[in-house]
């Protein structure tokens, strides 16, 4: 997923979470199983994880249909219709054991049910347990930290509980505030891709940031 407005709007492709089975457990069943919990990344020192519900429709159309926003989203800006399936799809269980498979979690401050952005992560391919990590943040929550806070906690949560051994980013090389919040939060450059894609009418290239689990 890509999203990542200012210093924490947008970032990456936009996949919903997904999480690929990764270091060694009791075998791929146990995995499943766990991964098919409604299980949330915890809270951290500003902000809490949760399901999204019927009353992100508003702000979450708010910021999803800005053209400034789909700019570095991979793709044109939401309708409200969009958006409308994009809560139902990620309001209860979702299943995490094959390539694609992904899960979309709402952040909101601790205490409140305000959303204030969006943390994706998406199974790219179960046998490596290899995940993408996305992010979006309300415009109006912009440059607090919000993005690096979440990011950080979604990744350690990746490594953690889903079993991933890599996790990486994936964005337009114009986002720089995602780029800088993967640099912050210990994420390496390891690819340029040289017009890689083709978004409102020019050719862009693409950045490739990740960890692994060994260097959390």
């Amino acid at each position: 997923m890509s999203t990542t407005l200012t210093d924490t709007q947008y970032h990456v492709k936009e996949f919903s979470l997904s999480v690929a089975p990764g270091r060694p457990r009791e075998g791929t069943e146990a995995l499943v199983s766990l991964l098919m919990i409604d299980v949330l990344p915890p809270e951290t020192e500003r902000l809490a994880f949760r399901r999204f519900d019927a009353a992100d429709l508003e702000p979450m159309y708010s910021y999803q249909s800005r053209e400034d926003y789909a700019q570095y989203a991979w793709r044109g800006p939401r309708t409200r219709e969009e958006c409308e399936r994009a809560l139902a799809e990620n309001t209860g269980m979702r299943p995490w054991s094959r390539d694609g498979d992904h899960v979309r979690f709402a952040v909101s401050p601790r205490g409140s049910r305000e959303l204030v952005g969006e943390i994706v992560l998406t199974l790219t391919d179960a046998a490596a347990a290899q995940v993408e990590i996305g992010w979006v943040v309300h415009p109006d929550h912009a440059g607090r930290g919000i993005a690096s806070e979440a990011a950080r906690a979604a990744i350690e949560f990746a490594f953690a509980e889903l079993g991933a051994h890599r996790v990486c980013a994936s964005l337009d090389a114009l986002n720089v505030s995602s780029a800088r919040v993967c640099e912050r939060i210990g994420m390496r450059l390891e690819a340029t891709l040289r017009e890689s894609h083709h978004q409102l009418g020019e050719w862009r290239d693409e950045l490739v940031y990740a960890v692994l689990a060994a260097e959390v």
